[in-house]
């Protein structure tokens, strides 16, 4: 019965979007620490050096209710440091407790691989854990992981290595599924970004390994959406709210720089192949989400 009222609520925000041109998110990230100081490079906290802040679990439950508020059921949960957050007896079990109790449908978060080991010793119930990889050197960390999904950023440096690692990710017997983004170059970042003709050719090669049955969980509408970059923007779905309050509609805030051009971020192309009523991105998304 939940999954069928799930269902129901999806299909009636699909129809108040698509057609009565509602813009209310189905999906929030939230922020609840900050202070990146890592050298990835791919992401707007990593290029934001904003002085390291653990937001009070008073404030993250008001930005909870907010997203629930507006219509979000889908929720992330992000921040540097994410296991190490704390605010008196409040540790970081008690954000998503929290969230659980509110509702949401489907509650996810991301941390590096090599935080996993401190992950698994903490009671936390998520419904999806991304465990963030860099590429072929992370091979050796993997062995450990069980029920995980995991999520790496292709670039200009990494890019050769995609098929010893996706052929290692197959043979494991506990890996779920992986989803790839490509590098969006944000200032300073230009060199790791991929050429046009890189892009093509490793979104290609992506499409063939997924429809030789490969645990990757990007569709192929939307990675084809990726390949061209030629698709309308439905960046909306998503509403973030960073560690200084900011809410934003999209993933970025500085829209006019131009760098939404050579967006990266995969989820960009599958919002649009949903809107489009894609098939295969409407099935992906409920295997991951319901």
């Amino acid at each position: 019965m939940n999954a069928l009222l799930q269902l129901t609520y999806l299909g009636g925000w699909f129809f108040r979007a698509k057609f009565l041109r509602k813009r209310d998110p189905l999906q929030s990230v939230v922020f609840v620490t900050n202070g990146c100081d890592s050298t990835c490079r791919h992401c707007s906290l990593c290029t934001k050096k904003e002085k390291t802040y653990f937001k009070s679990f008073e404030e993250i439950g008001k930005d909870l209710d907010y997203c629930y508020d507006r219509g979000a059921r889908i929720l992330d949960i992000e921040g540097v440091n994410l296991l190490q957050w704390q605010d008196g007896d409040y540790s970081i079990e008690d954000i998503f407790t929290l969230a659980r109790q509110m509702g949401f449908y489907s509650i996810s978060t991301m941390i590096p691989i090599a935080n996993y080991e401190a992950w698994k010793s903490l009671d936390i119930n998520v419904d999806v854990l991304w465990v963030s990889i860099m590429g072929i050197d992370d091979l050796s960390l993997l062995e450990a992981l069980s029920n995980v999904s995991l999520y790496m950023v292709v670039n200009a440096q990494n890019h050769h290595d995609l098929p010893t690692f996706l052929g290692f990710v197959q043979q494991h017997p506990v890996i779920q599924q992986i989803a790839f983004n490509f590098h969006t170059p944000f200032q300073g970042t230009e060199h790791l970004a991929l050429s046009e003709q890189q892009r093509e050719d490793v979104i290609t090669q992506l499409i063939a390994y997924k429809r030789k049955g490969y645990h990757i969980i990007n569709s192929i509408s939307g990675l084809k959406n990726m390949q061209t970059l030629r698709f309308k923007r439905h960046c909306w779905i998503c509403n973030f709210i960073y560690c200084d309050g900011r809410h934003s509609p999209q993933c970025i805030d500085d829209k006019a720089s131009g760098i939404c051009d050579s967006c990266g971020f995969s989820m960009a192309g599958e919002m649009n192949a949903v809107f489009n009523l894609c098939p295969d991105t409407i099935l992906a998304g409920l295997g991951i989400r319901l």
